[in-house]
């Protein structure tokens, strides 16, 4: 493909080794958002944050360690492009609907998305909601559609032989992946008469996916964020938008996401003001976990504050998709009254059970300096990079040392700052509360859903389907 082709089909992607993608057809004006998806997630992909998670959940998994291996001994045969083809009917098959075709359409395929969406579905019932879900067992509809997708095998296995002699199968895996998702869904917003498409997980597979399926059909997207989103971030469209914070709002936009209309999250019902006072002589610390644990960290850093006579009990929340397959083993071992794990349930609630909160490039800093209490960023607490969201840099969350140096005093006067609450404002907007920022996305969700009319669903029915 020339340049001058690549330009005119993806102005905002910068040139890089996925021009191998052209063996889809880029050139082809009917594949040109697909194409542009799968740009987006390599770049996606190429980010540090995502790579370290793909090999932490390795070191994990035997099994998936020896899969790993055997890819790259075969690197030169069939094999690799057979199994991410594999891959991708699986993921094109797993996708379910309900009977209803029309309405609005919602996906959530982890417990955070799912939390995310709820509470606005039952803001706007008369949409008539229809919920993409994902099953093991494919049903007699999937594999129709499977059945018209066979026609491009030999292309998505071209495809990723191409694609695994630069990247690794991983990221080989989650382009076809991509591919079978995007034929699930392209095939339902084909077959339906939807007005509005509501996700919250994007740049993965299946996020990408279902923005993309839904462009090309004509109807619009909204994204409702669970969550600061990490660079780079996939370059897709919305109609609307809530997202985490204002910190969070200009990344999209950086990222070169367009976003018509853009509201944030309201906090001002948990928020609270930090400590005046000194902080309690006998201090319960929790340590808030991300997904990808740095276990030799996290020990040395209960084994600190095990140390410190003010510790009086340890809370150890972990993310809930935790990938430490060793985490209730080793809380176990340790048979320290003063340390536990939390047995579930709302953030806030194990919040309201600290008076500290330590944690890595976790979201949940801003819930724990929101409701008021201090927080600490743990450099190498996970494997992210350091400082990933610029917490610590714009001045939002105190750092604790590589030596892991804890001083609860220096802590809280770095929270007693004057200028302190402009900060947390870029990160938290508790100026508003949950229920108003909902109330104005329902509205402009249900102003979206209207618009669409007659034309939008003629035009959903006539979009291309040999993508």
């Amino acid at each position: 493909m020339s340049a001058h082709a690549e330009n005119e089909i993806e102005p905002m992607t910068q040139r890089s080794s996925t021009r191998d993608t052209d063996t889809i057809g880029a050139h082809d004006e009917r594949a040109w958002l697909l194409y542009r998806g799968i740009k987006n997630l390599l770049r996606c992909d190429e980010a540090e944050v995502v790579t370290g998670i793909a090999r932490y959940v390795m070191s994990q998994h035997a099994s998936l360690r020896r899969g790993a291996a055997l890819m790259t001994r075969t690197r030169e045969t069939p094999l690799p492009s057979v199994v991410a083809l594999l891959g991708g009917v699986t993921r094109l098959l797993e996708v379910r609907a309900d009977e209803r075709r029309d309405g609005a359409v919602w996906v959530a395929r982890l417990s955070n998305e799912r939390r995310a969406i709820e509470p606005l579905l039952a803001l706007l019932p008369e949409l008539g909601w229809t919920e993409l879900k994902f099953r093991r067992r494919p049903d007699v509809v999937s594999l129709a559609a499977l059945a018209r997708s066979l026609g491009s095998a030999r292309r998505i296995l071209k495809l990723a032989r191409r694609l695994h002699r630069r990247h690794e199968f991983f990221k080989v895996l989650r382009v076809i992946e991509l591919i079978g998702y995007y034929a699930r869904y392209l095939d339902l917003f084909q077959r339906g008469r939807f007005r509005l498409a509501v996700m919250s997980s994007h740049s993965n597979p299946h996020g990408i996916a279902f923005n993309l399926a839904a462009r090309k059909c004509g109807v619009p997207v909204v994204l409702i964020t669970h969550g600061m989103p990490v660079r780079p971030v996939a370059r897709l469209s919305y109609d609307l938008a809530v997202v985490h914070c204002e910190a969070a709002r200009q990344t999209y936009l950086n990222e070169g996401c367009r976003i018509e209309r853009g509201l944030i999250h309201g906090r001002r019902q948990h928020h609270a003001p930090m400590p005046t006072g000194p902080l309690p002589e006998h201090l319960r610390v929790g340590i808030f976990l991300c997904k990808d644990v740095n276990e030799q960290r996290l020990r040395a850093v209960v084994e600190r504050l095990l140390a410190d006579a003010r510790v009086a009990r340890i809370l150890v929340r972990p993310h809930p998709k935790n990938l430490w397959l060793g985490l209730d083993e080793w809380t176990l071992t340790r048979n320290d009254p003063r340390l536990r794990r939390n047995s579930g349930g709302s953030v806030y609630r194990d919040l309201e059970e600290t008076d500290i909160v330590l944690a890595g490039n976790s979201s949940v800093l801003v819930d724990a300096v929101a409701r008021g209490r201090p927080a600490a960023y743990v450099p190498g607490l996970d494997y992210g990079s350091l400082d990933l969201h610029q917490f610590v840099a714009r001045g939002l969350i105190y750092p604790i040392d590589e030596e892991l140096s804890f001083d609860p005093d220096a802590l809280l006067r770095f929270y007693q700052r004057p200028d302190w609450p402009d900060v947390l404002r870029l990160f938290a907007n508790v100026d508003e509360d949950e229920a108003s920022v909902a109330a104005q996305a329902a509205a402009a969700m249900r102003e979206l859903a209207l618009a669409q009319g007659t034309g939008a669903m003629a035009s959903a029915r006539r979009c291309a389907r040999q993508d």
